[in-house]
C-alpha cells in the first residue's frame, strides 16, 4: 500500500518533507515504512510525497485489526493537518481522502481490505 499526502499552495519541498516525516512516524507506530525517493521532480512540481506503509506480509493478510489501526493514523494525521488529503493506493485502486466521517471510514478499510485481498489473489 501507498500513501501520500498532497501539498498545499503554500508548500515548499522543506515543509512537504516535514509533512511527510510527520506521516511517516505516525505510520510506524502501526508497521514498517520506508520512504519513497522523489527522483525526477521539476521546479516547481511538487508533486505526491508517497511513503509504503507496512510490510507486505502484514498487508497480504488483510487484518481488520491492522487496517482500522492504519485508517485512524491516517485520520488523526489529517485532523491535525487540516486542508491536507491522503492518498491511497492498493494495486490498481486508488482513494484520496481529506476530513473522512466514521461511515466514510468504515466503508474505507472495507474497501482497502477487499483490494488488498483481491492483489493478493492475483
Amino acid at each position: 500500500m501507498v500513501v501520500g499526502v498532497g501539498s498545499l499552495p503554500d508548500d515548499d519541498d522543506f515543509i512537504l518533507d516535514q509533512v511527510t516525516e510527520e506521516l511517516a512516524d505516525d505510520l510506524r507506530e502501526v508497521g514498517e515504512v520506508e520512504r519513497i525517493p522523489q527522483a525526477g521532480r521539476g521546479a516547481g512540481d511538487k508533486g505526491v510525497a508517497e511513503l509504503v506503509a507496512g510490510a507486505v506480509a502484514v498487508l497480504a493478510t488483510a487484518d481488520p485489526g491492522y487496517l482500522q489501526a492504519l485508517a485512524d493514523v491516517i485520520v488523526g494525521f489529517l485532523q491535525r493537518n487540516t486542508g491536507r488529503r491522503a492518498h491511497l493506493r492498493v494495486g490498481d485502486i486508488e482513494f484520496t481522502i481529506d476530513r473522512p466521517s466514521r461511515k466514510e471510514t468504515a466503508e474505507l478499510i472495507k474497501a482497502v481490505q477487499t483490494a488488498i485481498e483481491r492483489h493478493g489473489d492475483g
